[in-house]
């Protein structure tokens, strides 16, 4: 489904990914962890196009992305971030329904009734005529990711969905993020939360200073990592 070759990104004369080979398989759950600047966010951005390599090459479904259109990405690739970047003047619903009546061109009593279905399913049915301002960290999240699903998207990226929710409301975002894993989702997410990797994830894999450090089950690599640096990160958020 994804495949890196070999990408390389730099900011300016930082060198953020070195060589990064990667493949995400059609309904995989791949989960990405590693300290701070250790290139994992980067990782999800460059697969969608919103950061640009600068060697390699990235497949997606067996097509480099540099050949597709953005706007066809967008439709197959959806993102959901650390802040919920929902527009403030629009109801939850009309957040929902923005993407699939502008992007693809849906008609409007159509895309209501989809983006009412889709939050039905991320347990805010009862919000969609709420303003974001009206509503919890959590919830914004999970209209956030019903906006994401309003794509109908082939993958989903999270790139650390809950590091800006309060601790009371991860478990809601995760809940949420565990649902659409067991219906066959195919998704890379960048979390700390490892206890939900453990649950969800069939693949882990950390990264350190740009590049990947090791790769396995949840297994392997959280209870037994095989390399020195990937059991002392552990140790330091584990304890």
């Amino acid at each position: 489904m994804i495949e890196f070759k070999s990408v390389d990104k730099f900011y300016g004369h930082n060198h953020i990914l070195k060589s990064i080979n990667l493949s995400i398989k059609h309904n995989e759950k791949v989960v990405i962890i590693g300290p701070s600047g250790s290139g994992k966010s980067t990782v999800l951005r460059c697969i969608n196009r919103l950061e640009k390599i600068e060697s390699g090459d990235i497949l997606f479904n067996g097509q480099s992305i540099l050949k597709q259109k953005q706007s066809q990405l967008s439709t197959e690739i959806g993102m959901v971030f650390q802040k919920f970047h929902l527009f403030p003047h629009l109801t939850v619903v009309q957040n929902v329904m923005e993407a699939p009546t502008w992007v693809k061109k849906m008609n409007k009593v159509q895309a209501r009734e989809l983006a009412a279905s889709l939050l039905e399913k991320v347990g805010m049915g009862d919000k969609l005529n709420s303003y974001p301002s009206q509503l919890s960290g959590g919830q914004q999240q999970r209209v956030a990711i019903a906006r994401s699903l309003a794509m109908q998207p082939k993958l989903m990226l999270f790139d650390e969905p809950t590091s800006a929710l309060d601790p009371e409301l991860v478990g809601e975002v995760l809940q949420v993020i565990k649902q659409l894993a067991v219906e066959g989702m195919s998704m890379a997410l960048v979390t700390h939360e490892m206890g939900f990797a453990r649950e969800v994830a069939d693949r882990v894999i950390f990264m350190d200073k740009g590049q990947i450090i090791e790769t396995g089950s949840p297994e392997e690599v959280l209870s037994n990592p095989k390399e020195e640096r990937t059991r002392l990160f552990l140790s330091r958020i584990l304890h």
